[in-house]
């Protein structure tokens, strides 16, 4: 969806899962486009800025209470995901995206480290400043890097647990991407706490990993990797329109989406949960992403 500007360093990327959709707009080769893809897809193009390319190491941090067994559960189903999703097919799409060099969204995504902060900014978080700060005290802590530096061409992700409270989350976002001036990360709360805004309702009762939640993080998260690293610094693949801005995932969700473009060809696992893709022999749901070659939101080339 579309971001606003929220500080110096700061935008918001929404990426609220709704479950009522508007119709969308056909384009002349049958393709079913959202108002973001009709608009700006004939014309998107790098606005001169980096992605982030080869070798891209991701940062996990769990913040607050996810000791039970249910949640231990739901950090390996997410480490999965983000350990093998570079391999797929789907990952492939974003090849298609480069900087001023040519210089392709290639991958891997290699899992670094992950880390569990029980609340060392506490658990009511106010304003963005404090997830930077959460960040910025598990690089100190030496536990996702040796030598406590930052990685300005990784990523790190910041998720939630059921016992913190965000300002915004539920309210004003499920999750959004942003920078400082030293490092990109993305934050997605816990989707547990508001399923009818952040849970895809095709999930509410009943996900592929027998988890909502988790499942939900995954699906949020396959529209935020997208955007970081396509548009790390929010001056690549995006698209501004005064204090807006459009990145590569939201070409293919949002308001006026069709569950189809949104997610594709959706199947249903044993247990009733709707999933899309599938490797290593564990099943998720992501939204698709958009093929600025083909002008369709795709889940594989």
């Amino acid at each position: 969806m579309l971001l606003s500007s929220v500080g110096v360093f700061l935008m918001t990327a929404l990426a609220g899962i709704v479950s009522g959709q508007q119709q969308t707009t056909t384009s002349s080769n049958g393709t079913s486009l959202n108002p973001v893809a009709t608009q700006y897809g004939s014309t998107f193009k790098n606005a001169g800025g980096k992605v982030l390319t080869s070798f891209v190491n991701a940062y996990v941090i769990f913040y607050g209470d996810w000791s039970s067994a249910n949640s231990t559960a739901d950090q390996n189903t997410f480490l999965g995901f983000v350990d093998g999703i570079s391999s797929t097919n789907w990952f492939s799409i974003l090849k298609e995206y480069t900087d001023g060099n040519g210089n392709a969204v290639s991958g891997p995504l290699n899992l670094a480290a992950a880390v569990h902060d029980t609340g060392s900014a506490g658990l009511n978080l106010t304003d963005h400043n404090a997830h930077k700060t959460i960040i910025l005290n598990a690089v100190k802590s030496g536990y996702l890097s040796e030598n406590n530096q930052l990685d300005s061409n990784g990523v790190y992700i910041l998720l939630l647990g059921p016992d913190v409270h965000d300002s915004e989350f539920c309210s004003t976002n499920c999750g959004y991407n942003s920078y400082s001036d030293q490092f990109q990360y993305l934050f997605i709360g816990y989707p547990g706490a508001c399923p009818n805004f952040c849970t895809p309702p095709m999930n509410k009762d009943q996900s592929p990993n027998n988890s909502p939640s988790i499942d939900s993080v995954i699906t949020l998260f396959s529209h935020e990797i997208q955007d970081v690293l396509t548009d790390p610094r929010m001056d690549a693949w995006s698209v501004r329109n005064g204090d807006q801005v459009v990145e590569v995932g939201d070409f293919c969700s949002g308001t006026g989406t069709s569950t189809e473009q949104w997610f594709g060809n959706l199947q249903k696992a044993s247990n009733g949960g709707s999933y899309n893709l599938e490797f290593n022999d564990a099943k998720y749901l992501v939204q698709t992403v958009y093929s600025k070659e083909q002008n369709k939101c795709l889940l594989s080339k």
